[in-house]
């Protein structure tokens, strides 16, 4: 047999192994030789190369990143004689350990590097103490020269096994090719078990280039390993010491980062209400944004957590790691009892010695502990003070914020970078001073998308672990930061960015010297010596790799600069120049001083507090479990970019907001989506613009027809997503129809204005002409409560004047917009490119406001959110419509039975789809001689109204869009009652679920009162003067809607003329909206007017044609 012919059938038959490992009922299988360098082989032998590979695609090894040598050849030549697992060539080796690192880190799974012998294997040993002390799976292969025979005695040759013992689980040197299968799985198996780390296996020359027996060359079956759960009596005796603590706090570390934690301890935390903090590598397990949240230890001692923890009785630290710099002190002589819960035991030094371990799978553990907590609830504990500390330190946070001035601060950038960054974006950190100031002021939304590290906390890692992190994740955003010394350390792998067309951006932190040192050298009051740095120029060193470079000379610049590197496929490097002056507000020492004068003790602040809720539920109550499990019937719905349906992902989970269960998966938009989309919109502008009436009627026209034939299918999806009771369900698909069929008819009834010109003797013979042009691109967002019709009074009238729009419905109640997208992808003339809706993550959604191509951003939603926005909006026209606290003033009735009619208007007008609404009835002022009659009624009318399931047709009261909404209605009637109002009905909560509350006689500082409550909350009171009471009505920061009830045409009047809203209602509350009135409010309450004809003229230009003589002889 010819060489050709053998290497032929080796690799028929090698095709079947690989394939015979895939699948469930996969065996241990035989691999076969390769064609030996100009011999051929034994048929029933194989190459120990070969074997390693196809060990390491058996584990599921993707990529090898390292740079070989001679001593690796055999085992690249057999990586180039297969296609599984892909050989990265980097620019230096300690980088390829970082990169195999991050993808451990990452996935959970071992990551791959490799290395030649001496030289190439020391220079493993940094990223070998990076992924040991960091808990990191990861494989090092290192060569070495032939051990049965050498003829060059210790040329480069290094002991690398017994050099590597301390930094690794596992260090084997291969004496014997058919020992590859079972090391590589031993290997791996260490690596990637509890706790994780680096191993190594070194493989000669010699070794790798020998023929391996087939009954040598078995290949094991990766079979799951159940990890052991906690033990009975552990979880008991943790029950018990939560149970009758009195300020339990949570301390979430590392450990918890590594598995698929993060559901249940979000869980938990939504159950029990503690309040948690986490470590710099215990960011993100549970979104930051939690109202629990109180903060990142990102120092170890005098910070605002740290006065939580001092107050705190018990702390339960999930994960934690003594590698990383330690959260908190303990001290033998405290009095604060800690749990410990990890995978395995706590290790036991000087400052962590706790109490009791809770040793086993984490997740399972804090199932165990929640299942158990239903059933013996706490006690009573006191969180008023975790939740003040939280509070004021979210207040120190905005320090230096709006710090314009370049060089930028560390609070500045770091503001800059979370408000580009997608919630799902990965961001890579370097080590640095500026890492304190991440983990302090970045909030992280998911597990793993603040990679930093606080174990090794060496330099050099960040852009090798952005690297590994793009190729992990392909379809996130992923960008570096790293000082100017750090990023030095490795930045020859720009090169390795750039040869795998990576898009990733890398941010430069350039303050011309080791700051962070030099920053320690001041602070111990050392000369200043020996820490500066002469730096090239970044931006020609990014171009000479043939990456992307720019240098940030203002503030203003570098989060547009950031935005377009974000949204531009690249390699792109962004030099930043910094300063750290700020950073000494971080100094011990001047934190313990700003503490002490700005953080009251726990005894000063609990003297003055309001007290534990008096109305909290019972001891024994078990509120109504939610869970993220998914519904069977759970429906994928893609998003719209151009006219067109794209689902290039599940990501987005959509509650039925009843049950818990995820209902719907929808498509999430990134930062690169809606850029497509809106170039789509500027290129189909002039198309859709040159649309005729009729064409623009007939869309609409379509439309209407759509809905009617899909009524009860729009309803239903409402009464899931939001919870709106189905009623009210089936109310709002009615409105939806109305104002399409108002846009329809008003599409034809666009007209201009003759006006003569002839004023003047110098303008004898002109006249002009005014019409309304369509403007431009539109920017929508639309809020939760009113998810079609609120979208239609933004879509509507935009299709009806011919402008373009991209809307970004709200992450939780999308569907409704989205099957308003998949009937208009299929309408009649709509150019291409013409609408996209794309649901996405607010910081996702930062183009919607700053975008320059937008002529208009018409947002619906919150005073918080909206103002900024407007403020950052730039030249485009801004539309905000956003809440308020809508008052309603009764003021005489003709007969006594007026009384129930308005009592069941403002029943309507308080709690109609659970008083989320922002003209929703919250303020009632009703004339003193009506008043105890209209309250009674009131009162029990409202306590029998039904709260519960919204698809039950008898319910009115449904639940609020999130338990934390519940949650924080609670906290106001708690407050308002405490202050002195009387609670007159309702006050209970079930997770999501409030009672039809009505409180009476409100201090006018409560929030209940003078803040928008968007849930079922009505406050009452009496007056004596109608003047008075309007001017009642006026004292508040908003003015969207007043109702008023008098059959007095003068005081009608009155109010109308004085009342400081945008609309007035009389003889109804404020909670009436015809889809075709004029619509919108003032002071806070918003900017600009909605309603079809209103929004239409936002989105049109005037344009003036000037004429002279027209139509006369010359």
């Amino acid at each position: 047999m010819d060489e050709d012919t053998a290497a032929k059938r080796y690799w028929n038959v090698v095709r079947n192994i690989f394939s015979s490992t895939e699948g469930d009922d996969a065996q241990p299988v035989h691999a076969v030789h390769a064609v030996p360098r100009g011999v051929c082989p034994p048929r029933e032998s194989v190459k120990a190369s070969d074997l390693f590979i196809a060990a390491l695609k058996n584990e599921g090894v993707k990529w090898v990143f390292g740079v070989p040598g001679e001593e690796n050849l055999d085992f690249v030549e057999s990586m180039r004689t297969q296609t599984d697992v892909k050989l990265v060539i980097t620019r230096h080796e300690q980088a390829a350990g970082f990169m195999a690192s991050t993808v451990g880190r990452l996935t959970g799974k071992v990551g791959v590097c490799l290395s030649t012998l001496g030289p190439g294997a020391t220079n493993f040993s940094t990223s070998a103490a990076y992924a040991y002390l960091g808990a990191f799976p990861m494989l090092m292969i290192t060569g070495q020269k032939p051990i049965l025979k050498s003829k060059q005695a210790s040329f480069q040759i290094v002991d690398i096994v017994e050099m590597s013992k301390p930094l690794t689980k596992f260090a084997k040197q291969i004496v014997n090719g058919g020992l590859i299968p079972s090391l590589v799985r031993e290997s791996i198996r260490q690596a990637e078990e509890e706790r994780p780390g680096a191993v190594l296996l070194e493989l000669p020359e010699d070794i790798a280039g020998m023929q391996v027996h087939k009954e040598e060359a078995s290949l094991y079956k990766i079979d799951k390993v159940r990890r052991p759960v906690a033990e009975e009596k552990a979880i008991t005796a943790a029950v018990k010491m939560i149970r009758f603590a009195k300020h339990p706090l949570l301390v979430i570390g590392c450990g918890a980062n590594r598995k698929l934690t993060s559901n249940m301890l979000r869980q938990f935390i939504d159950q029990t209400k503690i309040p948690f903090l986490d470590t710099q590598m215990g960011k993100g397990v549970v979104d930051e944004r939690h109202p629990s949240y109180v903060g990142t230890a990102a120092i170890s001692s005098s910070d605002y957590v740290h006065a939580c923890i001092n107050y705190s009785d018990l702390i339960i630290v999930v994960g934690h790691d003594v590698v990383e710099k330690p959260p908190f002190f303990m001290h033998h002589e405290d009095t604060t009892k800690v749990i410990h819960i990890n995978y395995f035991t706590a290790q036991v030094d000087q400052v962590y010695f706790p109490q009791l371990e809770v040793v086993g799978d984490i997740g399972n553990a804090i199932w165990q502990l929640k299942e158990k907590l239903k059933e013996e609830p706490p006690l009573q504990w006191d969180l008023r003070y975790f939740n003040y500390v939280r509070e004021e330190f979210a207040k120190n946070l905005l320090i230096g914020v709006d710090d314009t001035s370049c060089p930028l601060s560390p609070p500045r950038f770091v503001t800059d970078i979370r408000r580009a960054m997608p919630e799902d974006g990965i961001l890579c950190l370097d080590n640095g001073l500026y890492k304190v100031w991440f983990a302090r002021n970045y909030k992280a939304y998911q597990p793993n998308t603040l990679l930093l590290d606080n174990a090794l906390a060496t330099m050099g890692a960040g852009l090798p672990s952005a690297i590994a992190a793009k190729m992990v994740h392909p379809e996130r955003t992923v960008v570096a930061v790293a000082g100017d010394g750090g990023f030095m350390m490795n930045s020859q792998d720009m090169a390795t960015a750039v040869m795998l067309d990576l898009h990733i951006v890398v941010i430069v932190l350039n303050d011309n010297a080791y700051g962070m040192i030099k920053w320690k050298q001041a602070g111990m009051e050392f000369g200043d010596f020996g820490l500066d740095l002469q730096n090239p120029d970044f931006v020609k060193y990014a171009q000479s790799y043939g990456a992307h470079g720019y240098k940030i000379r203002s503030c203003e610049e570098f989060s547009t600069c950031l935005q377009h590197c974000i949204t531009t496929h690249g390699v792109h490097l962004i030099e930043l120049p910094i300063t750290y002056a700020i950073s000494d507000m971080l100094q011990v020492a001047n934190l313990k001083t700003h503490l002490k004068e700005n953080l009251k003790t726990p005894e000063e602040y609990l003297a003055t507090a309001p007290p534990i809720s008096a109305s909290a539920e019972p001891a024994d109550a078990k509120p109504r479990a939610f869970t993220e499990e998914e519904d069977p019937n759970c429906q994928e719905y893609p998003f719209y970019i151009g006219n067109r349906p794209e689902k290039p992902n599940t990501d987005l989970k959509v509650a039925d907001k009843y049950t818990g269960k995820i209902a719907y998966r929808v498509a999430l938009a990134h930062v690169n989506d809606i850029e497509r989309a809106i170039e789509l919109a500027v290129q189909a502008f002039p198309k859709i613009a040159a649309l005729s009436s009729w064409q623009r009627k007939e869309i609409l026209e379509h439309c209407v027809n759509a809905f009617k034939a899909r009524f009860d299918d729009l309803a239903r999806a409402l009464c899931i997503e939001a919870g709106k009771p189905i009623k009210d369900s089936r109310g709002e698909v009615t409105r939806l129809i109305d104002t399409f069929t108002i846009a329809a008819e008003e599409s034809t009834r666009i007209y201009g204005e003759w006006a003569p010109m002839d004023i003047a003797k110098r303008t004898d013979g002109f006249m002009s002409i005014t019409k309304g042009f369509p403007i431009g691109p539109i920017s929508m967002i639309s809020p939760f409560n009113f998810p079609l019709n609120l979208a239609a009074h933004k879509i509507a009238p935009a299709l009806a004047v011919g402008c373009p729009f991209v809307l970004k419905p709200a992450s939780r109640t999308p569907i409704g917009a989205l099957i308003i997208g998949e009937i208009l992808s299929n309408a009649p003339h709509l150019p291409e490119g013409s609408f996209s809706i794309l649901p996405c993550s607010r910081d996702g959604a930062d183009l919607f406001t700053v975008d320059e191509r937008f002529k208009v951003l018409s947002f619906t939603g919150s005073p918080s959110v909206g103002w900024p926005m407007k403020a950052r909006a730039g030249k485009k026209r801004v539309v905000l419509e956003l809440g308020g606290n809508a008052a309603c003033i009764v003021e005489d009735v003709r007969k006594p039975e007026d009384i129930d009619v308005i009592v069941e208007k403002v029943i309507h007008g308080a709690f109609y789809q659970s008083g989320q609404s922002c003209i929703s009835v919250q303020r009632l002022l009703v004339r003193q001689d009506l008043y105890e009659g209209l309250k009674e009624k009131l009162v029990a009318k409202v306590s029998c109204l039904k709260k519960g399931d919204p698809h039950d047709e008898d319910t009115f009261i449904g639940p609020l869009i999130a338990v934390s909404e519940a949650g924080r209605i609670q906290q106001w009637v708690d407050e308002a009652v405490s202050a002195g109002a009387n609670l007159l009905c309702g006050g209970q909560r079930d997770g999501a679920l409030y009672d039809a509350t009505i409180l009476e006689n409100v201090p006018g500082n409560c929030s209940a009162y003078n803040d928008e409550a968007f849930g079922p909350l009505l406050c009452i009171e009496s007056y004596t003067h109608f003047k008075g009471a309007v001017a009642r009505v006026n004292d508040s920061v908003f003015g969207l809607q007043a109702g008023v009830f008098t059959h007095d045409m003068d005081k009608a009047f009155y109010a109308f003329e004085q009342l400081e809203v945008g609309g007035v209602v009389i003889g109804n509350v404020p909670s009436i909206r015809v889809d075709a009135q004029s619509y919108g409010g003032v002071k806070d309450s918003g900017f600009g007017r909605e309603g079809v004809r209103y929004a239409m003229k936002d989105y049109m230009e005037e344009r003036v044609m000037m004429m002279v003589n027209v139509g006369k002889e010359m």
